[in-house]
Order: C-alpha cells, then sequence, then structure tokens
C-alpha cells in the first residue's frame, strides 16, 4: 500500500463505466472508500485513471505516487495490436465520373 499522510478526500458515488480493471482504492479515516486507479480499455486504446492530490494537497510529488503515474502512463502507451494496412483498389484512369448515372458538374 501507499501512505498519503493528508489529500483531498474523494468518495463514492463515483459516476464512471465499471473498469475494465480496478487497480487502487483509497481509504480516509472517516471509513470512506474510493476507487482510485481504473483501467479502460476502448478499441485499440487503453486509458489509466489515478486521482492523487489536487492544488491544496500536492502528493502527487510523493516518490511512490510518481512510480504508479509513471507506470500507468507507460501501460497506456504501450502499442496497440498490430492491423493490415487497407487494400487500395485503383480505378483505371478517366474512369471517375464515368459510371452509370454521372451527370457530371452543372
Amino acid at each position: 500500500p501507499i501512505d498519503i499522510p493528508a489529500q483531498e478526500m474523494y468518495g463514492e458515488q463515483f459516476d464512471i463505466p465499471a473498469p475494465d480493471e480496478l487497480i487502487f482504492i483509497s481509504s480516509f479515516t472517516g471509513g470512506e472508500v474510493f476507487r482510485s486507479g481504473c483501467t479502460f480499455r476502448r478499441g485499440n486504446g487503453r486509458i489509466f485513471y489515478f486521482s492523487p492530490g489536487d492544488q491544496d494537497y500536492p502528493v502527487y510529488h510523493h516518490p511512490d505516487v510518481l512510480h504508479v503515474i509513471a507506470n500507468g502512463t507507460e501501460w497506456a502507451a504501450a502499442d496497440p495490436p498490430r492491423r493490415e494496412p487497407p487494400v487500395l483498389h485503383r480505378s483505371e484512369e478517366g474512369a471517375f465520373g464515368a459510371g452509370p448515372g454521372h451527370r457530371g458538374a452543372k
């Protein structure tokens, strides 16, 4: 666990889609809990959500928090699966606009 002495308290209800992976849960002295680290995959992209600190509690300078941010950005930036390049079909020269129903510019 990462122990951060003081930070702004965020709590549930946190209106986000269900994460693909729940990485961190923050707990606070009043008993509140918060999903503070989540990952999502959308298409070929990856999203890492992490919620440490704000302007009043700049805990993002904490070495462990910096380590999590570095790991999260490295994970999110990983190469997506390779796709085959599209196949381009070429028409014969002069064929553009010569098809059935073509009326040309007026």
